[in-house]
């Protein structure tokens, strides 16, 4: 649903008066800069900078949830006539990137907070539920058979396009992300992706190599656990035995059998593609073959949408944890980098601006020490959240260990019955008095959690968003977070 909505604001960008040129509007035509951020956090160390030498909004309605913002064409016209839009870049922020295709930005200097610190990926700890859609992962129980034509086409192996060159700049970008070398990338996809077989067809139920076909029946398919999660394995085994030929076939090209699952987008872009494994031994001794599993390409493929193909795939498989704000240390960082914009657009105020954030700058780091100081005296390290889990920066900072129900950007807020009595066993076995629960939540996971085990139940702020009344009453970050330092201390005596 967010996709569609986005779309229906951006086609309004050509066809509603509000935003035809000549009709802009600066939300306080008073000289100072307009400086618009999405979230609280974002316009919070704004405010704590600038003070009232800019006119600041968030476009987060107090009180809203964050993980399902969608901008109105009212929103729209502010990021266009804003001097500096403030954003964090992570799941939640998959709308601003459509937005600026639409706009020009010269004129505007964008802070995206998730830049200004060294992120990490989003962790699934025991006990916890995975949000499978927002993933890309399917649920078991909606896979469904498929014939071998669901996979008809004509096949070249990946290994052709790696020899020849093709996928070098591709194996340049993966090499520097992984701090490898260019020759160990290639070495291993060549090993990974090997096969005897540089091309094929597939046509029916019908494999076809070079001018020879062999027939295969459907046997169903194998669902496989790997680190990268669960993925499903269509079954085939040769009709008629014959030379030149694999017993055993197994086919996976990332779909379910799900049909409507596809046609909304599930598929990858680029390249399509298909991976192979291939043996006479068994179907079992395929699965065994982890570290093997040979890549296809559409035969009319170019390199570059194989390329864009294999980066899709990769950007699908990696999501990171885009809560960066609630460790004070990073906090810092980000004040650092607003700081630094905001003088660079009013020089006129750079000073005040820098006083302004060497000041607050000195009172995270206070607030780090207060936390740390708890952590030192603490008689545990582990804490535990009947609720999402968005303290992933703010866990690692302070060496803490943790179960929750959900990770930090999950949609779901229902938890299976195991989860919620994985839980209370947590706290029963290792008699741990805090059950957390974060802001703007409904509570009730919290509360079960909490009449099952005789936990204290106690608030833990994220500040992702706050509600009208704490905005209206001018609620800070600081204020927030100062008072987790306090349900910290409960939560690990």
């Amino acid at each position: 649903m967010k996709r569609f909505l986005c779309i229906v604001i951006l086609l309004s960008l050509s066809v509603c008066p509000l935003f035809a040129e000549g009709n802009k509007e600066k939300a306080v035509d008073n000289g100072k800069l307009d400086v618009v951020a999405v979230n609280f956090p974002a316009y919070d160390f704004a405010r704590q900078i600038a003070g009232d030498r800019a006119n600041l909004t968030m476009l987060l309605p107090p009180g809203a949830e964050s993980h399902s913002f969608e901008p109105t064409p009212r929103d729209i016209i502010k990021i266009q006539n804003c001097d500096v839009f403030i954003y964090t870049g992570g799941e939640s922020d998959v709308w601003v990137d459509r937005i600026f295709e639409s706009m020009d930005t010269s004129n505007m200097k964008i802070i995206r907070m998730m830049d200004a610190v060294d992120v990490v990926e989003e962790e699934i700890v025991e006990g916890m539920e995975d949000d499978e859609h927002e993933h890309g992962e399917f649920d078991p129980a909606n896979v469904k058979d498929r014939p071998l034509n669901d996979f008809a086409g004509s096949w070249a192996s990946g290994v052709l396009f790696l020899k020849n060159g093709s996928l070098d700049s591709y194996i340049a970008h993966r090499a520097e992300e992984e701090g490898n070398s260019a020759a160990d990338v290639k070495a291993s996809l060549i090993s990974g992706w090997a096969s005897d077989y540089g091309s094929l067809t597939i046509a029916g139920n019908t494999l076809v190599i070079g001018n020879r076909a062999a027939a295969y029946t459907y046997q169903g398919y194998e669902i496989v656990e790997s680190e990268h999660g669960a993925s499903v394995w269509y079954t085939y085994q040769i009709a008629t035995p014959s030379n030149g030929f694999p017993a055993y076939i197994m086919l996976n090209d990332h779909g379910d059998g799900n049909e409507e699952e596809r046609h909304e987008g599930h598929e990858h872009e680029g390249a399509a593609h298909i991976h192979l494994k291939y043996g006479d031994v068994s179907f079992a001794a395929l699965v065994e073959r982890a570290d093997w599993s040979p890549m296809y390409f559409a035969s009319s493929a170019s390199a570059e949408e194989i390329a864009e193909s294999l980066a899709g795939h990769e950007h699908e498989e990696t999501a990171y944890d885009e809560h960066v704000w609630t460790s004070p240390k990073n906090a810092k960082r980000i004040v650092g980098a607003i700081a630094d914009v905001l003088c660079a657009a009013d020089s006129a105020n750079a000073a005040f601006f820098r006083r302004n954030a060497e000041a607050y700058s000195a009172r995270l780091d206070e607030l780090d020490r207060k936390f740390q100081a708890v952590v030192n005296n603490a008689k545990r390290t582990t804490i535990v959240l009947g609720d999402r889990f968005p303290f992933r920066y703010f866990a690692d900072a302070y060496g803490l260990s943790y179960f929750a129900a959900f990770p930090g950007c999950s949609t779901e807020t229902e938890p299976s019955a195991a989860t919620i009595a994985f839980l209370i066993d947590k706290i029963k076995a290792e008699k741990i008095p805090v059950v957390f629960y974060i802001e703007l939540s409904n509570e009730r996971m919290a509360d079960t959690i909490a009449e099952e085990t005789g936990a204290k139940k106690v608030l833990l702020h994220a500040c992702h968003n706050i509600s009208k009344r704490d905005f209206d009453r001018g609620a800070t970050y600081m204020e927030l977070m100062t008072n987790n330092v306090g349900a910290l201390r409960q939560a690990l005596q």
